[in-house]
């Protein structure tokens, strides 16, 4: 296995060239943009313009001490003499405690000394796998391929530090890394990334099938695709019991830091890293990383695939961070008890896979990998219909998964009268906001349906628009009216100003609606909180809807007390964004 770092700059020039005074720059800038900047500079000590030595500044403290002094004979480092005190303040400067809430680690410079492994060697590679930050090296050209070669397997970038835009360069890139670790956040607390290009095995127990699933999903999909296999083991304590191996297999016990990532290329063991590479993956890394520090090790994962990867993933715990296009789970049917990491995150399962650690329940085919995002086809599946890849001879199960037809039903009959402008025809990059959602649900649906009373005004959009059978009274008329024309049992409500659908959440109400025959499935987003236009409707809610309209009540909520209701409960609501007023619509637009 080959060791795979963070990002690396080599901040590069000639001697005496303006490297230092350029690094001085740019930490002044990137701590002005908010970046956190760790590291030291080693200015240079000049007397009656002949240079007696370097400094050493810890920028964090500003606390300066000599690093090296011009000697008269010519040491292994050049003509100068280090001391102890510099060296110390340096080491400690750029130490995991010292670092390990940086965006920036700037180490001036990486010389002589370094390469003969001394001087700050030691803590630049202990930084390259176990620091999230970027880390800039400030190196002489005439050394640049040296270092180049020491850090070979590391994701590098070279910088002329005299050029104008390579302070620009590095800002920017931090600016990306700080785009993405800020994404989505997850149960209001855990910050979450978005990648529809990863699809995610967890496991509810040990030898489930989980890698086996794995790998026949490469072999069906590497040979139209580059796909990178991931394997992602989460450790609790360094020293306290492995939850992989056991006492002494060292998968502990042997982590530097807090992460570290891993390139498999080794091909003939029976490792999960190993089947996944021969199964077909391009490449395949390993990120062990400590439980609190999961976002860090994903972090640096993100920088050595990159963010649009397409990528199957075996971990249960990396779905705290990552919101992938699908998330399976596998267990085998005798599973008495899930164990913990799976319980955490088995509510966020698009589809529970029982496999007995060769064949499964599921049909594979239904996974698609298009436009380098994975996504779950609907197909009707009957509930008495055999398994696909079935391993139990004559066992029939239901089926209880979103692939059942559905319709959608977007609202668009209302008065906008808070937008002052009809929010439906509000242009979002270029195509009205209901275009837009129509966009986000073709393909997913069987049947697409508008309710509205204006029947011209949406006839642009190809779908069947159903009126209000009674006008003016409201969303649960037009909920009711779309109900009895639509052609099936489950429907998936939602307003025309929701612009942006969490198809993920949407495929969650409708398991529950299958598994718990709930004639109204909505989310809540805290107490007493429901989004009822979000939401799903069976037919058979039209009952209790239809004795509301007929008593005089006119919320929809009041039709809840009437038939059978359930709730989820909605942990991350950032994507559930309602456009009611002209505000909200340019605060949309903005971001």
């Amino acid at each position: 296995m080959v060791a795979t770092q963070n990002r690396l700059i080599l901040w590069t020039g000639p001697k005496h060239g303006g490297k230092t005074t350029s690094a001085t720059k740019l930490a002044q800038v990137a701590s002005a943009e908010g970046f956190n900047v760790a590291g030291l500079l080693a200015p240079s000590l000049y007397r009656n313009s002949k240079l007696l030595g370097f400094d050493v500044l810890d920028l964090h403290s500003q606390t300066r001490t000599p690093l090296a002094r011009r000697t008269i004979s010519q040491s292994k480092a050049g003509p100068f003499t280090f001391i102890s005190d510099g060296l110390k303040l340096g080491n400690a400067v750029l130490s995991a405690e010292a670092t390990k809430s940086a965006d920036l680690v700037i180490v001036d410079e990486f010389g002589p000394l370094e390469l003969n492994n001394e001087g700050w060697r030691k803590n630049v590679d202990s930084l390259l796998f176990s620091s999230n930050a970027v880390v800039l090296l400030v190196v002489r050209r005439e050394l640049t391929d040296t270092v180049r070669q020491v850090y070979a397997n590391v994701p590098c970038r070279e910088l002329a530090a005299t050029e104008g835009n390579s302070i620009d360069e590095v800002i920017t890139m931090l600016k990306n890394r700080r785009h993405h670790i800020e994404g989505p956040r997850f149960a209001g607390t855990k910050k979450m990334f978005k990648l529809d290009g990863m699809l995610m095995i967890g496991s509810a127990g040990s030898n489930v099938g989980k890698t086996e699933l794995g790998c026949t999903l490469l072999k069906k999909f590497c040979k139209t695709s580059d796909i990178i296999g991931i394997k992602v083991t989460t450790i609790k304590d360094k020293d306290g019991q492995c939850p992989r191996g056991g006492e002494g297999c060292g998968v502990c016990s042997s982590l530097e830091g807090v992460y570290c990532i891993t390139e498999e290329l080794n091909r003939t063991s029976d490792k999960d890293t190993v089947r996944l590479l021969s199964a077909g993956a391009s490449r395949v890394f390993w990120l062990r990383v400590l439980r609190d520090h999961l976002l860090e090790g994903t972090t640096a994962l993100l920088d050595v695939i990159g963010p649009d990867a397409v990528s199957i993933c075996e971990s249960n715990s990396l779905r705290q961070v990552v919101e992938p296009g699908i998330f399976l789970m596998a267990k085998n049917r005798d599973l008495k008890r899930w164990k913990s990491s799976a319980q955490q995150v088995k509510k966020y399962a698009d589809k529970i896979v029982v496999s007995d650690g060769s064949s499964f329940d599921f049909d594979l085919d239904r996974i698609k990998l298009i436009a380098s995002k994975w996504i779950i086809s609907r197909t009707k599946i009957s509930a008495e219909a055999k398994p696909v890849n079935q391993y139990r001879a004559g066992q029939r199960r239901r089926e209880f998964w979103c692939g059942t037809k559905a319709t959608a039903i977007i609202m668009a009959g209302g008065g906008s009268s808070r937008m002052g402008t009809d929010k439906s025809l509000l242009p979002i990059k270029g195509q009205s906001m209901i275009e837009a959602i129509c966009k986000q649900l073709r393909g997913s649906f069987d049947e697409i349906l508008i309710s509205a009373n204006e029947v011209d005004k949406f006839a642009f959009l190809g779908f069947e628009v159903i009126p209000d059978k009674v006008p003016e009274q409201g969303p649960l008329m037009g909920i009711a009216s779309a109900l009895e024309a639509s052609a099936n049992e489950l429907n998936f409500v939602v307003a025309c100003d929701i612009p942006k659908i969490n198809l993920a959440c949407v495929n969650r109400m409708l398991t529950e609606a299958l598994e718990s025959q709930a004639d109204i499935v909505v989310p809540t987003t805290g107490e007493e909180k429901y989004e009822p236009l979000f939401a799903i409707y069976r037919k058979s809610a039209l009952e209790a809807i239809n004795k509301a309209l007929s008593s005089g009540k006119r919320k929809i909520t009041e039709v809840f007390t009437l038939c059978r209701v359930k709730h989820i409960e909605l942990d991350n609501t950032d994507w559930l964004v309602n456009l009611n007023t002209m505000a909200d619509y340019e605060e949309f637009q903005k971001h």
